[in-house]
């Protein structure tokens, strides 16, 4: 068992350090294999939806980019905004949210992202914020929805829970999580926002509106990686419907989330939980909580990959625990009522 403690500590190291490695990604595979190769079909089988999802956004954006969406949707956004650039960034906002009930938080990052490139080249509009804004209410919003994170989904499968209870439970949280996440990118970036914004193409970005599948088969490598070595090392026992259980409970997520990605991290924490508060609490942290660094959910990554600007884990660490702890505790209220 401190064989696998140590492989698996190994494996997360090399994700976290040379996340566009393929060397390091290979070595974290192999490794893991080396400790538990009978979990890969299950590992496999956890990643391959949102592998599969990722494939097809990834291919109806390039084709969307070919036609022109991309530079149709910056151009229809930075005329609605007015040459403001908060006006733009809350516009950005809310269009993340309607695509992230519509496709998952992963399909919205997919589609927003070469309309960002598109601001940013053709606009002068910043990068960075925007960047920032459309991770985060993907993420804090996906929370609202079962449909919304692939997580969910694995938590609602393997607890049993009612997908009309976890929405009622959920929607009101997931709403304000995303609010507080917005806020808090609008009130760092305020600088930034308060220029405005049509005076001409900004720097060319170091993005590709459209990188094709390589970064989303090794993003999927490193996952299912994880996924493999930390199985095997039991999972925490949480349960405790109490307020400062479950801010407890949310955090512990949040972490696991952090430190190994959210989708092998959903598999672990679903198996120490049952249906209840504590679990609503667990995909609080799984949602939110993620957001804390670029590693943390799919989406964060792939945001990365798709506009060449890395979302800032010094931005997003407090916004994402302030947001985790006050959505638990409206869901809280609303579970005990």
């Amino acid at each position: 068992m401190i064989l696998h403690w140590i492989i698996a500590g190994i494996v997360v190291v090399l994700v976290a350090v040379r996340p566009r490695s393929w060397a390091a990604t290979s070595s974290a595979a192999s490794l893991a294999l080396l400790v538990n190769a009978s979990a890969i079909g299950l590992a496999l089988r956890a990643v391959a939806p949102t592998v599969a999802l990722l494939a097809v956004a990834l291919g109806l954006s390039g084709l969307a980019v070919r036609l022109g969406f991309a530079h149709w949707a910056a151009a229809r956004l930075s005329a609605t905004a007015g040459g403001s650039a908060w006006r733009l960034f809350a516009l950005v906002c809310a269009g993340t949210a309607l695509l992230t009930a519509a496709v998952t938080l992963d399909g919205a990052v997919v589609v927003m992202a070469p309309v960002l490139v598109e601001l940013h080249r053709r606009f002068g509009a910043p990068l960075r914020p925007l960047v920032l804004g459309t991770v985060a209410v993907a993420n804090a919003f996906s929370l609202a929805l079962p449909e919304g994170n692939p997580t969910n989904l694995v938590v609602i499968e393997r607890l049993g829970l009612s997908l009309g209870q976890e929405t009622r439970t959920m929607l009101l949280p997931g709403v304000l999580a995303a609010v507080l996440c917005a806020a808090a990118v609008a009130r760092r970036e305020r600088g930034v926002l308060a220029r405005p914004i049509g005076g001409g193409p900004g720097t060319p970005a170091s993005a590709q509106a459209h990188p094709g599948l390589v970064g989303v088969v090794r993003l999927a490598v490193q996952i299912v990686a994880l996924l493999v070595a930390l199985t095997p090392l039991g999972h925490p026992a949480l349960g405790s419907d109490g307020l400062p259980g479950l801010l407890a409970v949310a955090l512990a997520a949040s972490a696991l989330a952090a430190l190994a990605n959210n989708l092998p991290a959903s598999a672990i924490v679903a198996a120490g939980l049952t249906a209840g508060p504590a679990a609503y609490a667990a995909l609080i942290g799984l949602s939110v909580g993620a957001l804390a660094v670029p590693r943390g959910s799919v989406a964060t990554a792939i945001a990365g990959e798709l506009t060449g600007e890395r979302p800032h884990t010094r931005v997003l660490v407090p916004t994402a625990v302030a947001a985790a702890l006050a959505a638990t505790v409206v869901m809280w209220l609303i579970a005990v009522n």
